[in-house]
């Protein structure tokens, strides 16, 4: 395995827009964009100053990406945070390391001075959480909804 990241530019918003896609199906989100919803709404976290999106290459193969920005804690302004808004491998990639390998480089890489990685991930998500549990994160706080 020769995981690397690099920028994604708008050359890759047709791609970004597929794997956004199937993360949206594979988490059970509610989300009803499709694909060309789907780019737009890349395309503006490109263009939009703060927002980070990386893809993870094996060799030229591109087996995920990463969707974040930098933050300061609201308690403590010195303590650098990320939040992960996507994080997304493939699926003919899954459960072959890349997406540990994918977090751990990102914290070498990408994440160096940052203190906390804060995620997102929805409940009825069972192998999400338990991908998220194996890369060391732990529960912080419950969001719940009620429909009427």
């Amino acid at each position: 395995m020769n995981l690397h990241l690099r920028s994604a530019t708008e050359h890759d918003l047709d791609l970004l827009a597929e794997m956004n896609k199937h993360l949206i199906e594979d988490e059970g989100s509610a989300n009803p964009m499709n694909l060309a919803e789907l780019r737009q709404r890349m395309l503006e976290w490109l263009r939009t100053p703060g927002w980070k999106v990386d893809l993870l290459a094996n060799e030229d193969e591109v087996v995920g990406y990463a969707l974040y920005f930098y933050k300061n804690n609201p308690y403590d302004p010195d303590r650098r945070e990320a939040y992960l808004r996507q994080y997304f491998i493939r699926r003919g990639y899954r459960k072959k390391g890349y997406g540990l390998k994918g977090i751990e480089l990102l914290k070498e890489t990408r994440f160096q001075g940052i203190r906390t990685i804060e995620i997102d991930v929805l409940d009825a998500n069972l192998s999400g959480k338990s991908f998220w549990r194996n890369a060391g994160f732990l529960p912080y706080a419950i969001n719940m909804k009620r429909e009427i």
